[in-house]
């Protein structure tokens, strides 16, 4: 169990480290951003690029005290304040309880102050008319504030999250390849409604035993799901090594990693079967779930 945990750490530093901190910051608050688009109707793209950009891919001292990720200042806020050094020194910001409060309140800047207003009648997809729309209403004094934005923005395919309003990473259905412990392989479907839920049927196996399952998981909070499976467990590992089913249950946590390139589940959980198996009802687990469209 103890070579087990020290598995799992190394694989979840190993993905952490492969990325970039803004790749990092899109994988974690994306999801913030798209929902943002959708009632509010600004590109998710321009959000998370100016979260990018303002809060120093949620680094910075507004970000991490704070919890500001837009550099939104105090002008007529009535909530906590933080003070920082910007175009003049000790400036007042606003100061959230939490993330999600912040991106609330960047959507309502931008929607309820007039001079934003002209930039509600663009096309939700066109990411470079609002970056530039949004220096000239003065968002920011840097001159090349727009350029900066259009530049995150293609660089992390961030207009994906733009099309239609119904971004990659909304829904969808992946055939899964899945490769651990304590089964070696296994082929699969996924359907996942990122931020809400993921359904999932496999067929696992081994040297030793093989499985199917059917799965139903809940999103917990940023790219953490949990989810529980019944299972139905063949094996040979009897008093008289006839091969049997047995069936059993797999609670586990999930965790979504979600790049330009790649969609992986990291899971971890326990498998506990109504019969022991080898003497045993509770086997750990672990896998890397592939997914692909």
């Amino acid at each position: 169990m103890k070579n087990f945990g020290i598995i799992l750490f190394l694989c979840f530093n190993y993905f952490s480290f492969s990325q970039s901190k803004t790749e990092l910051y899109i994988e974690k608050y994306f999801y913030l951003a798209v929902q943002e688009m959708k009632e509010f109707k600004i590109p998710a793209s321009i959000t998370l690029s100016q979260g990018i950009l303002e809060s120093g891919n949620g680094e910075s001292r507004l970000a991490t005290e704070g919890k500001n990720h837009f550099g939104i200042k105090c002008h007529g806020w009535e909530g906590e304040e933080i003070y920082a050094d910007d175009d003049e020194l000790n400036e007042c910001f606003r100061k959230y309880k939490k993330v999600e409060d912040s991106y609330r309140d960047h959507s309502l800047f931008l929607s309820k102050r007039g001079r934003y207003s002209f930039l509600f009648e663009l096309d939700i997809t066109d990411y470079k008319a609002w970056a530039k729309g949004l220096k000239k209403a003065g968002y920011a004094t840097s001159p090349t504030y727009a350029e900066k934005l259009i530049s995150l923005i293609e660089r992390y395919n961030l207009q994906k999250f733009d099309v239609d309003i119904n971004p990659i990473g909304d829904k969808q259905f992946f055939l899964s390849h899945n490769y651990g412990f304590p089964f070696f392989y296994g082929l699969g479907l996924t359907y996942i409604k990122e931020g809400k839920y993921l359904i999932s049927t496999d067929v696992n196996s081994s040297f030793f035993f093989s499985s199917t399952s059917l799965a139903v998981g809940i999103h917990l909070w940023d790219n953490l799901y949990t989810k529980l499976s019944v299972n139905g467990i063949y094996h040979g590992f009897t008093e008289d090594n006839i091969y049997k089913f047995n069936y059993g249950v797999h609670p586990q946590l999930n965790y979504l990693l979600d790049t330009k390139n790649k969609k992986i589940l990291i899971n971890t959980g326990v498998i506990y079967s109504f019969e022991k198996i080898k003497d045993y009802s509770f086997i750990p687990s672990f896998s890397l779930t592939y997914l692909i469209n």
